[in-house]
């Protein structure tokens, strides 16, 4: 293993203040992510209420800083485990800097392409595409398009995917390929089927990772870092345990902030939960695993009695400084124990899975999460009030998907289109840099003078591309204010 292979300082494009080592431009990377509105924009993005008021419960920005130390403190982590002498026997040694700070950028922006009301944005664009949209490239090329890999592609919106776009194509980073390739937590193209069950690539290629307006610059980043089809970048693995350790908790934590449970209703969920889940997973000999999350909650159930003040805080603040602690160094354990695996990226399965105490905790703080607070009538309505903004939008833009192809191109070039004032009007609203990338995308075919069917198939799907990158870059208060503007709702 050498990760002279996978820790490079190449870029798509030749930086214009290049730096003189890998760890240096790591640094480049830090300032042009957190200097981005990528990541100024998630401040108005809420991690799981939607339009919440209260500065205290997370936001996306404040979820991925948390993400980011939790990050910060695995890699650490394991280049303390690993030691010197390995650390130079992989050159590693003399990037130890880099591959810390890789790793926070990654957590950082792993979010950033997550729509308007998290989750539910996403099934409201992807339920429009089928919809709507699919039935648009139906009636311009005939039923056969529903097989054409652009189209296949549009049908499946991913917040991950999104992210690379948005990063890549929208706001022109120019990050470097080992930064973008700590983010692509999925290893398969949208257009790709989802593969079965037993299948080796099961877990890598469960969601899309990636677009076909993206393809090509993924494959010159899989080459750049020897990363084979289909299999992850080793730093991806710590980006997404990372995650998982930070929201299975905060959720919980952010739960108790809007009095949705009481501290005794979340500790009899997580005691009962984990009776349960533990039940053939874990040899009944082990006594210290089978008590290892009832001995956590009962600490910090202790802690909440004694508190004279903020108590929910101390039970939660117990159970978080603990399993912080605990899972990190567990991830960091399977990280160095399937170092060859993780490596080459074939390895199938999260840093946190396993058949243990620390991944049956996770799974029932996931469990928890899923059954008492996502499923919470306030949680519910609004999403489906985030569902009816997300739609509506798009629904509002697809006019400007139902123009011909001279029709939008005289638009593009004018600015004006006489016989449909509501589509110019639309048009204007569109932000000036969606455009221009959008005519980056299309320019050649606009140039022909003749064009054919795959020609135009090609220009509706970056026209797509379009509306959908708008409103799924949109934070959720402007998207409701959008909404209410252009639908006379307010």
């Amino acid at each position: 293993m050498d990760y002279k292979e996978k820790l490079k300082a190449s870029r798509d494009r030749v930086s214009g203040a290049p730096k003189d080592t890998f760890d240096e431009e790591m640094e480049s990377d830090r300032g042009r992510s957190i200097n981005s509105a990528a990541v100024r924009r998630l401040q108005q993005k809420t991690q799981v209420f939607p339009l919440e008021t209260n500065a205290a419960v997370r936001s996306r920005l404040t979820h991925s800083l948390e993400v980011q130390q939790v990050g910060r403190y695995i890699a650490k982590l394991i280049l303390k485990k690993l030691g010197e002498d390995r650390l130079n026997e992989f050159n590693l040694a003399d990037k130890k800097e880099g591959f810390v700070s890789a790793i926070e950028i990654a957590c950082l922006l792993h979010d950033v392409g997550n729509p308007p009301f998290g989750h539910f944005g996403e099934e409201a664009i992807n339920h429009w595409a089928k919809s709507t949209l699919l039935p648009i490239f139906d009636e311009k090329f005939g039923d056969n398009i529903e097989d054409d890999i652009r189209v296949k592609d549009l049908m499946k919106f991913e917040g991950n995917a999104q992210a690379i776009r948005l990063l890549h194509s929208l706001q022109k980073l120019n990050l470097s390929y080992t930064q973008i390739a700590c983010l692509l937590k999925y290893t398969r193209a949208a257009h790709e089927p989802k593969p079965e069950n037993g299948d080796r690539f099961n877990y890598r290629k469960k969601k899309p990772g990636f677009y076909f307006s993206e393809s090509e610059f993924v494959e010159k980043l899989r080459s750049e870092l020897n990363i084979n089809d289909g299999c992850r970048f080793p730093l991806t693995y710590v980006m997404e345990a990372a995650d998982d350790i930070s929201y299975c908790i905060a959720d919980l934590d952010d739960a108790l902030d809007k009095r949705i449970l009481t501290v005794d209703q979340l500790h009899e969920a997580i005691s009962t939960t984990w009776d349960k889940l533990k039940i053939g997973k874990l040899p009944e000999d082990d006594i210290e695993g089978n008590r290892y999350l009832t001995d956590v909650i009962n600490s910090g159930y202790e802690r909440y009695k004694k508190e004279p003040h903020n108590k929910s805080h101390a039970y939660i603040l117990t159970l978080r400084t603990t399993l912080v602690n605990d899972l990190a160094n567990y991830a960091s354990d399977r990280f160095i124990d399937n170092h060859e695996s993780v490596f080459n990226g074939t390895l199938d399965e999260s840093l946190l899975d396993g058949s243990d105490k620390f991944y049956l905790a996770t799974k029932t703080l996931k469990k928890v999460a899923s059954s008492h607070v996502f499923s919470n009538k306030e949680v519910e309505r609004l999403e489906l009030k985030g569902h009816a903004v997300i739609s509506g939008l798009l629904n509002i833009y697809t006019p400007l998907l139902k123009l011909s192809f001279s029709d939008f191109k005289k638009l593009m070039q004018t600015n004006m289109l006489k016989p449909y004032p509501i589509e110019t009007r639309l048009f204007h609203d569109l932000p000036q840099k969606h455009k221009h990338t959008f005519e980056e995308a299309v320019i050649v075919l606009y140039e022909r003078d003749t064009v054919s069917s795959e020609d135009e198939t090609t220009e509706l799907y970056y026209r797509a591309r379009l509306i959908i990158d708008y409103v799924s870059g949109m934070t959720d208060r402007f998207a409701l204010d959008e909404y209410r503007d252009l639908s006379a709702t307010a």
